[in-house]
């Protein structure tokens, strides 16, 4: 299935506008809320027109309208990845393979800068003490 660019979905949304009893309805609520608050801002003054509950109301549903409308109109949402599980279950695998590895690998030791005499290494288990060695 392709997707749908601008021009489609502004002729669907056209159509849609034009046929749909329902957006219509919306939009009609919403441009006579939106008129009636006009109208009522334009009777009172300017400290009334702040504290008047009846206008907030016709605008908050002017506003709730319209929104309905626009969303109606809106394109359809994607369907959700169906294929969610592969990546989830690759990345799982991936990263016990990365542990098992680390976890097997040998050990690398390290070089020490200066050779140590062999008289002065003190032989496997022995603990170091710090008495002097005489040679």
């Amino acid at each position: 299935m392709a997707k749908k660019t601008t021009s489609d979905h502004a002729t669907a949304a056209f159509w849609q506008l034009v046929e749909d009893d329902e957006v219509q309805q919306h939009l009609r609520t919403a441009a006579i809320r939106a008129r009636e608050a006009w109208q009522r801002v334009a009777r009172l003054r300017g400290p009334e027109v702040v504290e008047d509950k009846k206008l907030y109301d016709k605008v908050r549903e002017a506003v709730t309208s319209f929104a309905r409308a626009l969303k109606l109109l809106g394109p359809e949402p994607e369907p959700p990845n169906k294929r969610r599980g592969g990546t989830v279950a690759g990345i799982a695998l991936t990263a016990g393979a990365v542990a098992i590895v680390r976890k097997n690998r040998p050990r690398q030791t390290t070089v020490p800068s200066e050779p140590v005499p062999s008289a002065a290494r003190a032989p496997a288990g022995a603990e170091s003490t710090p008495e002097k060695i005489e040679l």
